[in-house]
């Protein structure tokens, strides 16, 4: 059993820093895109029904659409779902959008735009916490 746990140890000093540096780069992603991008009105479409990973219940990602500058309306679906849903259908939202890459879009609420960088901060932080307490303070 000593094994095992050194091995769980182990793998939390490696997957915590893994997940902080990945919200890292996706708070650099994300300053970089609040710069270039673009503000419009936009409309919830749809709501995407997703599986859980935890496979008991279901994740609802919110498709929208807007006009762009460039006189096209795109729809696009957040790469950020929700259970309960976060938005209803027919819901008015902002967007924000990139003019280079209009595809590139994000319903500008708190946790659309920065949800992942948070997400993955936190469990970077708590996964390389616990291993270092673990490691620190064992089990006898």
């Amino acid at each position: 059993m000593d094994q095992i746990g050194t091995i769980i140890d182990l793998l939390l000093l490696i997957v915590g820093p893994v997940a902080f540096i990945f919200a890292m780069v996706s708070y650099v992603r994300t300053v970089r895109f609040l710069r270039w991008s673009t503000e419009v009105a936009g409309e919830v479409v749809r709501l995407e029904r997703s599986k859980d990973r935890d496979r008991y219940g279901y994740s609802y990602a919110p498709v929208f659409s807007f006009h762009a500058a460039d006189g096209n309306e795109y729809t696009v679906t957040s790469n950020v779902g929700s259970s309960p849903p976060g938005f209803s259908v027919g819901e008015s939202v902002r967007v924000r959008y990139d003019p280079a890459n209009p595809e590139d879009a994000r319903i500008h609420t708190f946790f659309q735009i920065w949800g992942v960088a948070i997400v993955f901060a936190a469990a970077g932080i708590m996964f390389f916490g616990i291993a270092l307490y673990m490691l620190r303070y064992p089990p006898h």
